[in-house]
């Protein structure tokens, strides 16, 4: 590193901002991997390849492709997967921990994390888990809730005793100072000054990171004494309770790959899954289901199963887990929701009715889009046109959330059948600020859809090969007016044997043969094996918006004719209700 940017950005901050980072955290939502053994592999970002020889080591906190040669830190990778220089890497890094980056000749609005409290958090897991052993009430309570030893031990549970210095003082004893075990939340200071250990009289249950390290606790108390049920650690300075997910650090350990992640609301939820065979299961610490918890979920897995009580609350508890997740959903997400019995939790019921009624729980999950659709039509008339209006009114904010793509496309489409209206594209609210358009288009690269299926054929141009004849003259036959994407499939029409690194040498315009290589590169979170599929579909689906597009734009032309014969020729009475509603 130069002497310029050493004197910017402190070497401190830098070493501690790597250390901090989660690089399966920063490759993963970046590219697709799957984990093999201990560690996590995928197609290398840097070359072409076909089979992955690209390595992400969770536990060395570092990248490495045997096939090209890359490696390097969660650093490294930033500045050379997006091409950053080594400053916007380590601001944006820094950006997605939520820390600011300390400028030497600026105020430091950074205090470096004291890696003592790491050692202390550690320290207190090590005494709550010798401490279980010889209390008889623990370890009755635990059995009682039936958990075996195994399971204790994979997740680290302790007791913490009573008393107002046990934790404490051991840990005075083995060099943690006072000031140390304050800041990592085991103890905390009274209005008078007093400090005394937070956990007392507690079944102990560490919360790790996705590195495995011990950041905080949740303790349930076994007496009667005061004090809420459960209890958290404190925010600190590692821990940050609203972005944090208990059990997805053992639900990783324990699977190799995880075909979906079940969201529950208590420790005891996923300790009791997890040992009657559901190792996916996570909860949040306290706090209801966020945006960020959607983010780190979606990047370990396709599918999030959130578990709620079917009584008032758990389905209003329900409805603002929908509203969180939606704006990171897309074709490639799927969130469903699973109502369980009034009085009943995963725990009670796995142990009641057995590992097979929950799992049949599960298997009738109820989508989320599905979800969506049946709130917003609660106590509405949808034979009526207000009904069918007001339907409309109350679907498109939420329609407008999802981001644009095909899922969004398919949830606009699903409005308008609802709402009677086969045609067009809802609209959003009226705004003078905010012009109103249907999909984000990009010149000649056309819509979201369009650039998707571009990126796809530059992936595989063999999947031209697939679409039958019918879709293939369609598209050809459209080609002057899909851009690039009209280009790219007559070229491969005439070239069918054509690779990826010919496609892109051969191309004529020097700046979108730019983009081509950007939307090459792009990585996809759905398999190769799911491309055809999508592809068959997506392209169908461009036709159709194109002939619907064209068939407005007649309509439009017509009325500005005043030409109103042939307008009603061209309209029978189911369409032209839906253009008035438009």
């Amino acid at each position: 590193m130069g002497s310029v940017l050493a004197g910017l950005i402190p070497q401190s901050f830098i070493n501690d901002l790597i250390d901090r980072a989660d690089i399966v955290d920063v490759v993963g939502s970046r590219i697709a991997l799957k984990k093999s053994g201990k560690n996590y592999s995928g197609l290398c970002p840097f070359h072409d390849e076909k089979s992955p020889s690209f390595s992400v080591s969770p536990d060395k906190q570092f990248f490495h492709c045997f096939g090209c040669q890359e490696s390097g830190s969660a650093l490294t990778f930033l500045m050379k997967y997006e091409r950053m220089e080594f400053v916007e890497a380590v601001e944006t890094l820094a950006k997605d921990l939520g820390l600011t980056v300390p400028r030497e000749k600026s105020n430091r609005n950074y205090v470096e994390v004291d890696q003592r409290i790491f050692q202390a958090l550690e320290k207190a897991e090590r005494v709550y888990k010798q401490r279980l052993r010889g209390m008889p009430v623990a370890v009755d309570y635990l059995k009682g809730r039936g958990l075996t030893g195994v399971t204790a031990r994979d997740f680290g549970i302790g007791y913490a005793p009573e008393g107002w210095h046990s934790l404490s003082e051991v840990l005075l004893d083995e060099d943690v100072s006072a000031e140390v075990m304050l800041k990592a939340g085991l103890t905390i200071k009274n209005d008078s000054g007093r400090v005394y250990d937070r956990f007392r009289h507690r079944i102990m249950f560490p919360i790790r990171d996705v590195r495995g390290r011990v950041i905080g606790f949740g303790g349930r108390k076994l007496g009667d004494e005061e004090g809420p049920k459960y209890l958290n650690s404190p925010e600190t300075p590692v821990f940050a309770k609203n972005q944090e997910l208990y059990g997805l650090y053992e639900a990783r350990k324990a699977l190799r790959s995880i075909d979906r992640l079940l969201v529950v609301e208590g420790y005891m939820d996923v300790v009791a899954l997890a040992q009657r065979g559901f190792r996916n299961a996570v909860a949040t610490l306290g706090t209801a289901t966020g945006e960020a918890h959607y983010q780190k979920l979606y990047r370990y897995t396709d599918e999030v199963v959130c578990c709620f009580d079917g009584d008032k609350a758990g389905r209003a508890a329900a409805w603002r887990a929908l509203e969180s997740a939606l704006p990171v959903l897309n074709e490639h997400r799927q969130l469903k929701f699973v109502f369980l019995p009034d009085g009943e939790d995963p725990d009670s019921l796995v142990r009641d009715q057995g590992a097979e009624a929950f799992s049949e729980f599960l298997q009738n999950a109820t989508p989320g889009i599905e979800y969506l659709f049946n709130k917003l039509g609660e106590g509405l008339d949808l034979q009526s046109l207000d009904g069918r209006a007001r339907f409309m009114g109350l679907a498109n904010p939420y329609v407008e959330k999802i981001p644009a793509g095909i899922l969004q496309e398919l949830v606009r489409k699903r409005v308008r059948e609802i709402g009677g209206m086969d045609t067009g594209t809802i609209r959003p609210a009226r705004s003078e600020s905010k012009p109103r358009m249907s999909v984000p288009d990009d010149g000649e690269f056309g819509p979201v859809l369009a650039q998707r299926l571009i990126g796809m054929l530059l992936k595989a141009p063999n999947l031209w090969s697939e679409l039958d004849k019918s879709t293939q003259a369609e598209l050809l036959a459209r080609h002057k007016e899909l851009g690039v994407l009209g280009r790219l499939v007559s070229l491969l029409d005439t070239q069918p044997e054509s690779d990826t690194n010919e496609i892109l040498i051969a191309w004529p315009d020097e700046g979108e043969q730019k983009r081509l290589i950007e939307l090459a590169k792009k990585p996809m979170a759905s398999s190769a094996q799911a491309w055809r599929q999508e592809f068959l579909d997506g392209s169908a689906h461009l036709l159709r918006q194109r002939e619907r597009s064209k068939r407005q734009q007649h309509i439009a032309e017509l009325k500005a004719l005043g030409e109103e014969d042939k307008l009603r020729d061209l309209l029978p009475s189911k369409s032209r209700l839906g253009d008035n509603l438009s």
